[in-house]
């Protein structure tokens, strides 16, 4: 009995536990001499996506963008660094198909419990302009299940991959956080 309590305590701690990132900084590369930065999306320039894609595109850069600025690196077009970013997503449908009676009767008339949710993963990646090497790259797994809830996960997830980039702009001193 006392097993299974702590299986269920462990079990809820971690579906409660903030996402984590999967990070990649490449520590042989000189971090004092990024100032500057340009942000692309190759599919940002398709004119194919609706105006609501478009503009949710615009607020993911807007987020990147912000997130750039509070390390103190500047927009320009000629930048020490490239920052790109990749979306992918797929939409899950998990059903249940142990829909029976209670009663053992006629189970055929209980419908399929289907459920949908998509599932998807931001990345976010600093190149050296020059020398075309991968300084930084930050990833995290997204699940979210209503319209709404796209955009607000999309913008905390950018906040929170942006926490495990460690330097400020023309700095090789790490950023210590402070939780």
């Amino acid at each position: 009995m006392k097993l299974s309590v702590w299986f269920i305590i462990l079990l809820l701690c971690q579906t409660c536990a903030t996402p984590k990132v999967i990070k990649f900084l490449n520590d042989e590369l000189d971090y004092s001499k990024y100032y500057t930065y340009r942000l692309i999306h190759y599919k940002s320039d398709d004119k194919s996506y609706s105006p609501e894609g478009m503009a949710f595109f615009g607020e993911i850069e807007m987020a990147i963008s912000q997130n750039m600025a509070a390390k103190g690196y500047e927009q320009a077009d000629k930048p020490d660094l490239i920052a790109r970013y990749e979306i992918v997503s797929t939409t899950v449908t998990e059903s249940n198909t142990r829909n029976y009676d209670p009663y053992g009767y006629n189970n055929y008339y209980f419908p399929q419990d289907a459920r949908k949710h998509t599932e998807g993963i931001i990345l976010i990646e600093l190149r050296d302009r020059k020398q075309k090497k991968l300084v930084w790259q930050g990833s995290l797994d997204l699940k979210y299940k209503m319209k709404k809830e796209v955009q607000l996960t999309m913008l905390e997830s950018i906040n929170i991959i942006f926490e495990s980039y460690p330097y400020q702009a023309g700095s090789n001193e790490r950023i210590t956080s402070e939780k």
